[in-house]
This record gives C-alpha cells, sequence and structure tokens, in this order.
C-alpha cells in the first residue's frame, strides 16, 4: 500500500480542495492511503497529521480556501528541522507527497525532496499566476472570474450613472499577472501594474477622455503598483471628478473555483497519482504550451517573464491599432 502526505505551504488559492479531492479518491480506489498536514510544514515537524476525510472535502471542493490549514512559518530555515522533515516523514512511513505552494516552496522544498529521493508532485498555487516555469498556476483562473464578476457590478451602475471614475484593485502581490489578464478581457480603459511605469498626467487624460467618450472610465490597478496612494488624491484632482475605488482584497483567493480550475486540478491529480504508481521521482507539475508536464528542473524566480507587454500597450492604447 501507498501512503501519501499532502502539505499546503503558503497562500491558499481555489483549486487546492478539488485536487486534494480527486487524488484521494485515486488512491483509496487503489487501497492507497493519503494523510494531510494540519498546518503546513510546521505541522509535519510537530507530527500533525490526519488521514484526509474524503466525505468532507468532498463537500468543499467546488469552494476556495484550503481544507488543510496552511501555514507561511519558515520552519526548515532553523537549524535542525530539515534532519527532523526527514526523520518524520520516515517516521509515518510516508512513500510520497503532493505540494501546494508558490515560487518560494518550489524552489526550496522541491530540490530539497528530490535530493532524499523523495517522490514529490508539487503544485504551483497561487492567484498571482507569478510562479517560475509554468503558463498557469492553480487558482489564476478562478480569481480572474471573481474579479470579472464584480467588474459586471461596476459597470452595471457606471452605465446607470454616468459621468464618474472608477478604479478596482485586484489582489496580485508585487506582480501584474492577475491585474493585466483581468483588464485586457474585461475591456477596461486603463491598467496599472508594478513592471511598467505610467504618468499620472497620462492617466488622468486618458480617464477623462473615457468618460467623455463612453460616460464612464473604468481602470485596473494591482495591489503591489506603490503609487497607489498618490494616485487616489492625485486623479480626483487633475479631472475635477470623484473616483470610486474598489478593492477585491482577499475575497478575491477564496472565490469559487472555476471550470477550468476544476479541470486544471483533476489532470494534476491523475498525473501526480500515476506518476506515483510507476515509481518516477516526480518534480513540478508545469503547464507549457497548453501541455502538463512533469518537470525536475530547478525553479529559480529569475527566469520569470514580466508580464506580456503587447496587452499592457493594448489595453493602454499604447500601440496603434
Amino acid at each position: 500500500m501507498m501512503k501519501t502526505l499532502m502539505v499546503v505551504s503558503g497562500g491558499d488559492a481555489p483549486g487546492i480542495n478539488t485536487l486534494i479531492a480527486r487524488y484521494t479518491m485515486l488512491a483509496q480506489a487503489q487501497g492507497d492511503s493519503v494523510v494531510g498536514a494540519m498546518g503546513g510544514f510546521e505541522a509535519v515537524l510537530s507530527g500533525q497529521l490526519r488521514p484526509i476525510d474524503l466525505s468532507m472535502v468532498r463537500r468543499m471542493e467546488g469552494i476556495g480556501g484550503s481544507y488543510l490549514p496552511s501555514s507561511r512559518v519558515p520552519v526548515l530555515a532553523e537549524e535542525n528541522a530539515r534532519a527532523q522533515l526527514r526523520q518524520t516523514l520516515q517516521d509515518n512511513e510516508i512513500d510520497n507527497v503532493v505540494l501546494f505552494g508558490g515560487d518560494g516552496t518550489l524552489r526550496y522544498v522541491l530540490p530539497l525532496l528530490l535530493e532524499w529521493q523523495i517522490p514529490v508532485a508539487a503544485i504551483p498555487t497561487s492567484i498571482d499566476n507569478d510562479v517560475t516555469g509554468t503558463e498557469r498556476t492553480l487558482g489564476f483562473d478562478s480569481a480572474c472570474n471573481f474579479a470579472y464578476q464584480a467588474i459586471e457590478g461596476i459597470l452595471a451602475t457606471a452605465h446607470a450613472l454616468p459621468g464618474r471614475l472608477f478604479l478596482l484593485e485586484t489582489l496580485g502581490g508585487d506582480t501584474g499577472y492577475l491585474a493585466l489578464e483581468i483588464a485586457y478581457a474585461a475591456g477596461v480603459h486603463a491598467v496599472l501594474v508594478p513592471e511598467y511605469d505610467f504618468d499620472m498626467n497620462w492617466l488622468a487624460d486618458r480617464l477623462k477622455r473615457a468618460v467623455t467618450r463612453d460616460g464612464f472610465a473604468l481602470a485596473v490597478v494591482t495591489e503591489g503598483v506603490k503609487t497607489l496612494p498618490n494616485l487616489l488624491e492625485d486623479i480626483p484632482r487633475l479631472t475635477n471628478t470623484r473616483l470610486r475605488f474598489s478593492r477585491l482584497g482577499h475575497a478575491q483567493r477564496g472565490g469559487q473555483v472555476s471550470h477550468l480550475d476544476r479541470k486544471l486540478a483533476t489532470e494534476m491529480a491523475h498525473l501526480a497519482y500515476e506518476t506515483f504508481k510507476a515509481g518516477q521521482p516526480g518534480g513540478a507539475l508545469m503547464v507549457r504550451q497548453n501541455q502538463l508536464l512533469i518537470v525536475n528542473e530547478l525553479v529559480t524566480v529569475a527566469h520569470k517573464a514580466p508580464p506580456d507587454k503587447s496587452l499592457y500597450s493594448h489595453v493602454n492604447d499604447l500601440i496603434d491599432h
């Protein structure tokens, strides 16, 4: 019988519960067992491992959050923590690990498990879509869909009472992948991301022209834009128009799981389980050229490309159409 440990490290994202449910269904159907860490690697080191309750997680598979509590405490950086982790895995007879996490988890923990020859399936989990080496992270599509619902609400009131400016802040950390994807698909008037500078006077003029042409103006900004406080003061002054500001906040991270994330989670669960049953070492599950692959190369943040400049230019009308 094969025994799998599931660990959620870092921020949660829609789709985690779906993958946990799908993998556990596969394992239990074959007589294998699945246990989960009740609080990231901090829980692993303290032995807080529990069998996955399939009936419970199946009821949660369509919602955000995580059936398994996560943790951001960097316990593996502490002295003797790595040796303790290895011993805990041995003591609990863990055969392989399904690891949910972002860039940091994949860069530091994945190589460690592979070095110990512990089969691992590392799941890039982030609504920000900022994990190096993959085109799409688990939770990204759901976060986009959550934002579209908010945008539809803003557009409804914008059309009902013309002449107003709107600014919507998304999550995204210090990157603009999420905000740019949302802005491009929603057809907003401007998008602001940390990777590309903008001029406040240009933005004010663009929003004023949008109000004249369309009756309203809507811009999207990611939380990582450092000049946001200035923007909230300057745009009303430069446009002589009140700015209505909306912040999605952490609700965006806990929204319902979209179809694409359900499908991706299901495909990842099957690939992880099949890899383990075949006796292969595993690695990170990456989407490349729209194909799901397992790669065991070192994940480094230095090679992550910036958000698509052509999309940024298109939204902000910086190119000729």
